[in-house]
């Protein structure tokens, strides 16, 4: 018999729902122990799941999974970027959106079978100045909402939903220079999204089309249009079909570099920021990070 697999569940309790406390005694109950040697361990702060991860990378340990969203998921990946220690998902979050775009979803149970299968591919990841993504990233009204729903004490798509609406009403969009492939262009936008992954939960399809190993990242602009423009095309957001839109442009890039010129607010993997006026460059990392999907 060969010898088990090593797994290290880093569990952040705080993520989702309330009803996503019982993935713990499901692990417990679900993981195949003739396969796998085991630990789960819980966050007590941010940026700790990536120091629990960096130091199972250099025990060498055969996968760290990730429990909870995309905030998780984002951390954990960073610490296992260019290393053999396989990234696992458990969602446990409100949107999920790499799970999804993975064909995990949103299920714990399914999600603990694939990691017991331990089938595995790798996938590129990304950078945006000096942040590292594996999902999504941008700027504009999608990074002001994400900011906004980091600050409330609920979760969830109704919470995201009331908070995209109302600050799409009041929201005045930002003027950027965009520069993509030699070519610079400057206007208004409501947002600039740069995708490695399709989504960002819910089914909110930003690039319907997005391959996690092209070595490419889909850069989808929305330009500036009159707000009942944004309102009757919000559908093509879940139809994945908003690039067909005729103020969206989709550009399928290696990098792309974008200026702001007012203070504004970021997103990376679902976590929002403030972001002060300056330079942002996009960048892929091929074939970066081994994924349990």
């Amino acid at each position: 018999m060969t010898d088990k697999k090593t797994l290290l569940f880093v569990v952040n309790p705080f993520a989702g729902h309330g009803s996503k406390a019982k993935i713990p005694d499901q692990i417990v109950s679900s993981i195949d122990q003739q396969k796998f040697e085991y630990k789960l361990v819980f966050t007590e702060y941010a940026g700790h799941a990536s120091e629990i991860a960096a130091s199972a990378r250099d025990r060498a340990v055969d996968a760290v999974v990730s429990v909870g969203g995309d905030g998780t998921v984002n951390e954990v990946a960073s610490a296992l970027a260019y290393s053999d220690t396989a990234l696992g998902i458990i969602p446990g979050g409100s949107g999920n959106g790499l799970s999804m775009h993975l064909g995990i979803g949103r299920n714990a149970k399914k999600a603990i079978g694939i990691i017991n299968n331990f089938n595995s591919k790798v996938i590129d990841t990304a950078t945006v100045n000096d942040k590292f993504y594996v999902n999504m990233a941008g700027v504009g009204i999608d990074g002001l909402v994400a900011y906004k729903t980091k600050q409330s004490s609920k979760r969830g798509f109704s919470t995201y939903l009331k908070g995209a609406l109302s600050e799409a009403v009041k929201y005045k969009n930002q003027t950027y220079k965009v520069e993509i492939n030699g070519e610079t262009q400057k206007g208004k936008f409501l947002s600039i999204n740069v995708a490695n992954g399709s989504m960002f939960g819910y089914n909110f399809k930003i690039a319907a089309n997005a391959d996690t190993s092209d070595g490419l990242v889909d850069a989808l602009m929305v330009h500036d249009a009159h707000k009942m423009n944004y309102i009757g095309n919000a559908w093509r957001f879940w139809a994945g079909r908003i690039h067909k839109s005729k103020f969206a442009s989709l550009n399928q890039v290696s990098s792309i570099k974008v200026t702001t010129f007012e203070d504004s607010y970021m997103h990376v993997d679902g976590e929002g920021y403030p972001f002060s006026a300056g330079e942002l460059e996009f960048k892929v990392m091929k074939q970066s990070l081994r994924v349990i999907c």
